[in-house]
């Protein structure tokens, strides 16, 4: 025979449940966690709302209920709060261990081109005139703040001023996996003289702080939520009518004033971001940097390593395969065209890898995902103008069936609406 005592209680939890159900959707007891490093937990349904408290990254939650965007969710405190559905993942993150807004190192290995009286190499950074710009955008001051100020200026993510009347819920799509460990100080400084080669041989950043911010900005937005091995990601515009995006090893990323004007809004931009944010993020560049005689050698990123030749190879081919999408092969992996064909599989299979990362990341960012589509087909478009250079498709997947894989991702999505385009903002910043 029940006592009183648990017959009250009984009465009790089934009246919360009842209440639950009537108030949105239920969902079972079910743990979440943080995915980002700061996710504030709010009174209310709102990105203007008071934070009860702010939850860092990895930290288990208990799911209550879901309501568009929003979660409800009870962490180990006590403390009963709404997340934007952005925050919080089903599965527990990899440890971050970087801070997004950290300052570049002040020392780093670089290798300059040699010029007709020197060839410098330093393990302090070397400010040549031709590379001060570039060195300009790397180090452009940037802040949570900056970013929260960014967002709620947009209305993107929490911050969205349309209330979406879709159930919603967590994102359940699988997760792309690193396919190498992250490279630490080595992977960043090869990224770094990647991006002075860059520089050099192709085109300069653009000029203006205020488009550099932007994107900046933008690509921050969905880089906090890239899957696989945490970076520190800079974005440098450069100036030049390709239309072309480059991740390089490091978390960084390179797009050009091309591209820009090939978009039509800040989601396609965000997404685009995404997407070179993504294949860093994976190690996709770091994995066949390491595959090059430099590294397979025991080569290492110090003042005496960058001075072996085996370095000015691996940059060359490197940066030949970023610019142009071929497979370029080092000594000992080219044995005839099926080994070709390998690699041009792999390479399309990361093109999909990213694609699904870029939807994941620009949903939780709170940008519409359903603009990857349309950015694909105007850079597409863009490429195929005479003068704009190597076509950027020329290794990745065919287009149908890059839409097919993408339309099929977004419909699995739990929310529909309530995510932003960006139109008027990108079009005043481009």
């Amino acid at each position: 025979m029940l006592t009183m005592r648990a017959l009250l209680r009984t009465l009790g939890l089934t009246a919360a449940f009842l209440l639950t159900l009537l108030a949105g959707r239920t969902v079972a007891a079910e743990t979440l966690w943080t995915g980002t490093d700061r996710t504030p937990l709010r009174a209310e349904r709102s990105g203007q709302a008071v934070v009860l408290k702010d939850l860092p990254r990895g930290q288990p939650v208990r799911l209550i209920r879901s309501e568009g965007a929003w979660l409800l969710v009870l962490e180990p405190g006590g403390v009963r709060g709404w997340a934007y559905q952005g925050h919080l993942e089903v599965s527990p993150p990899a440890p971050a261990g970087i801070d997004l807004f950290a300052p570049l190192p002040g020392s780093f290995v670089l290798a300059e081109a040699a010029d007709s009286s020197r060839s410098s190499r330093s393990v302090q950074p070397v400010r040549s005139q031709d590379t001060e710009a570039l060195w300009a955008v790397l180090e452009l001051p940037l802040s949570r703040q900056d970013l929260d100020g960014f967002l709620r200026e947009g209305g993107i993510g929490e911050y969205a001023r349309v209330s979406p009347q879709s159930t919603g819920g967590p994102l359940r799509l699988p997760t792309p996996r690193a396919v190498t460990r992250p490279g630490g100080g080595a992977e960043r400084l090869l990224g770094l003289n990647l991006c002075v080669a860059v520089v050099r041989r192709v085109a300069k950043p653009a000029f203006g702080t205020q488009l550099q911010r932007y994107v900046n900005l933008v690509g921050l937005s969905v880089a906090r939520f890239a899957p696989g091995n945490a970076l520190a990601f800079r974005f440098v515009v450069l100036d030049s009518p390709a239309p072309l995006a480059l991740s390089l090893p490091g978390g960084f990323v390179l797009l050009t004033t091309g591209l820009l004007q090939a978009l039509d809004n800040e989601a396609q931009l965000a997404l685009v971001l995404a997407h070179e944010s993504a294949h860093a993020s994976l190690g996709h560049a770091w994995a066949r940097a390491k595959a090059t005689p430099f590294f397979r050698s025991g080569g290492t990123m110090t003042d005496q390593g960058v001075q072996s030749p085996l370095f000015a190879q691996m940059l060359d081919e490197l940066l030949e395969q970023a610019l142009r999408q071929e497979v370029q092969h080092t000594e000992g992996q080219q044995r005839g065209g099926r080994r070709q064909e390998v690699l041009r599989q792999e390479i399309q299979r990361q093109e999909f890898e990213a694609d699904a990362a870029a939807i994941q990341m620009a949903y939780r960012a709170g940008y519409d995902p359903l603009q990857l589509a349309a950015a694909i087909r105007n850079v597409e478009r863009a490429a195929g103008q005479p003068g704009t250079g190597p076509k950027w498709s020329d290794l990745h997947p065919p287009l149908h069936k890059r839409i097919e894989r993408i339309q099929a991702l977004l419909a699995r999505l739990p929310m529909q609406d309530g995510l932003a385009l960006g139109t008027g903002r990108f079009h005043a910043n481009r």
